[in-house]
């Protein structure tokens, strides 16, 4: 039987189970956690029950862990249900939902990891690519499942876990993970952006996010009209331009939070925010969470918010 060790030492069999379940609660909440020893990974856990994300998309790598329930989301007019049991990797950009599929509330675990540490994972193993491509992946694989219980257990500021365990870890099951991810499939381009004009609007837009985007200018980067940059675009990302563009300057609001010097005034304006109320309004739908508490993340300190 294959064995790992116990983050006190003791060897462990691989079919050890960590309890998926987290102590009873009839409200819901959020917590997020920044986890120092790998820059830029964020976890969150969060209870669910009548909660729906409105289609968006990330800038980093989403790993997803249902521990009770199901969570069923939508992606390239697709509907999947993720379970106990379950791995969903989500790479960037991937316009998807989320939601119970009935009354019944559901708990989640969301490692959100940069695609740095992604690339170190995979430069370690036999796939060393520069551009992983990775597509949206649902896996039913019950032992890395209990190695991602194990791996957030590890990484919680009251467990004794020593680093070279939580190394490993994190190291073998990313690469198991990645290993079993699908690939995407180059779709072909009609009705859609070419890879570069997607490019250049991204590109544009991140340098621009403190001014004022028009229609007009995201159209005549593609060479396009406004309608048919409208419908490419849509096509290619699933979302409008103006609702693609509000998820970017939040997720790049995230990033900005990590800093404890800057002012969340600031951030809002850098982001194209000239209203700071507006900036909270839209946060909190997004994350769950406001900016500031968003940005009090620390390893002895978990934000834990109730809806």
């Amino acid at each position: 039987m294959e064995r790992c060790f116990s983050p006190y030492g003791y060897p462990m069999s691989t079919d050890e189970t960590v309890s998926s379940e987290e102590p009873v609660s009839t409200e819901e909440f959020v917590r997020y956690q920044h986890v120092v020893e790998l820059p830029g990974l964020v976890i969150s856990d969060a209870l669910f029950q009548q909660f729906h994300f409105q289609p968006h998309f990330h800038l980093d790598y989403h790993i997803g862990v249902v521990t009770s329930g199901i969570q069923r989301q939508r992606i390239s007019g697709n509907t999947q249900d993720i379970r106990p049991g379950m791995l969903c990797l989500m790479p960037p950009g991937q316009v998807h939902d989320g939601a119970s599929p009935d009354d019944r509330s559901h708990q989640l675990t969301t490692f959100r990891v940069p695609p740095a540490l992604i690339n170190e994972i995979l430069f370690d193993s036999q796939d060393k690519v520069s551009q992983p491509n990775l597509a949206p992946t649902l896996l039913e694989n019950p032992s890395l499942y209990q190695a991602f219980l194990r791996l957030r257990k590890s990484f919680h500021h009251e467990t004794c876990a020593s680093q070279l365990y939580k190394d490993s870890l994190w190291t073998l099951s990313l690469n198991q993970l990645l290993a079993g991810a699908e690939r995407q499939v180059i779709q072909p381009e009609q009705y859609r952006l070419s890879q570069q004009q997607g490019n250049k609007v991204r590109d544009y837009c991140e340098a621009n996010l403190n001014c004022k985007i028009t229609l007009n200018t995201l159209a005549g980067l593609c060479n396009l009209s406004r309608f048919q940059f409208i419908r490419s675009f849509q096509k290619q990302t699933g979302l409008a331009p103006h609702s693609w563009l509000m998820r970017l300057r939040l997720e790049h609001a995230c990033a900005s939070l990590s800093s404890p010097d800057a002012l969340i005034a600031d951030i809002a304006a850098e982001v194209g925010f000239y209203d700071q109320s507006h900036f909270n309004r839209a946060f909190k739908v997004a994350y769950g969470v406001t900016p500031s508490q968003y940005r009090m993340l620390s390893t002895d300190r978990l934000i834990n918010t109730k809806f």
